[in-house]
């Protein structure tokens, strides 16, 4: 009977229809989202267990977490990042075999830098490459130095890029086992991010480099680690809290969620569905009048107490 009355009126049946699909397109995202927080871990034999896994920024931070725990799986590493000590502190924690291999990609403008790292690699069988090398800047747009806008975008953008370009080729050729593209970007680069501006803008290059590639290369696996707060160098050490986790929760996050995109541990998920339906007005008060005073006053400290030191 309501059926029959609805279809007297086309317009109202068209608005119905249109909701209806809105709703269902929701649910389904809804139950993506629990479905990326359940479900098993990733089989990493796909791999090939005792391959190599290359990631950039290895000394520190996420990269460093990703390396010990890559080896703990069975994977050897080729560790990647500008500090030969820091390096080589990282390589005595991992259970497998490691190479190290020093580069400053803040010179990344320099296309000799990428073969020389491809010519240290040699015929070692790697598997997975992480693009994980980022800085950030913090501050008002018109109030960044050229030189901070200038290395925000050099570091940022010509590694992934580069890195990317050169081993897909080699990722072609291993037929047998699958090989993965893994480009670390941000939730900042998910959403425009004020007082992060550059970072932000280079975090959703790297997330739409990622995406044209994954199109364009269904054979491999490319996709992008997007975390929020991460308690690194990088957010002054900040300790682990209801927003931010640790560099370590973050790459065992990754691990279990390999081959698609993600923000790897579920408060970080959580956090990504949430600030889709947080309305860009509020979210921009928060930051402005709020967090970012307070992250600008924390790096004038640490700056301050470095300098000292």
């Amino acid at each position: 009977m309501i059926l029959e009355q609805i279809q007297d009126y086309p317009r109202l049946e068209s608005f119905l229809y249109i909701l209806g699909i809105l709703g269902l397109l929701k649910l389904l995202k809804v139950l993506n989202l629990i479905w990326q927080l359940i479900h098993p871990s990733t089989n990493l034999q796909k791999y090939g267990i005792g391959s190599w896994v290359l990631i950039t920024g290895a000394s520190d931070g996420i990269g460093k977490q990703l390396a010990i725990q890559f080896s703990q799986k069975g994977f050897n590493i080729i560790l990647v990042a500008r500090n030969k000590q820091k390096l080589e502190v990282v390589a005595k924690q991992l259970k497998t075999q490691s190479h190290i291999i020093v580069t400053d990609f803040s010179q990344s403008n320099d296309k000799n830098l990428f073969d020389q790292i491809m010519n240290q690699i040699g015929n070692r069988d790697v598997s997975i490459l992480i693009n994980n090398v980022g800085v950030d800047v913090l501050n008002k747009f018109h109030m960044l130095s050229d030189d901070e806008v200038y290395n925000t975008i050099i570091v940022n953008c010509l590694p992934i890029t580069m890195l990317s370009k050169r081993f897909i080729p080699r990722f072609l050729q291993r037929n047998k086992q699958k090989s993965a593209i893994i480009n670390v970007t941000s939730l900042a680069g998910k959403f425009p991010t004020p007082y992060f501006n550059v970072y932000s803008a280079t975090k959703a290059y790297g997330e739409f480099l990622t995406t044209t590639l994954k199109a364009e290369y269904p054979e491999l696996e490319i996709f992008s680690l997007s975390p929020g707060e991460v308690s690194t160098n990088m957010t002054q050490n900040r300790p682990p809290s209801f927003l931010t986790i640790s560099a370590s929760d973050c790459a065992n996050g990754l691990i279990k969620r390999m081959g698609s995109n993600t923000s790897g541990h579920w408060n970080h998920e959580i956090q990504a569905a949430f600030q889709k339906i947080v309305p860009a007005c509020f979210y921009n008060f928060v930051l402005i009048k709020i967090l970012a005073p307070k992250w600008l006053k924390e790096r004038s400290l640490n700056y301050k107490h470095n300098k000292i030191d």
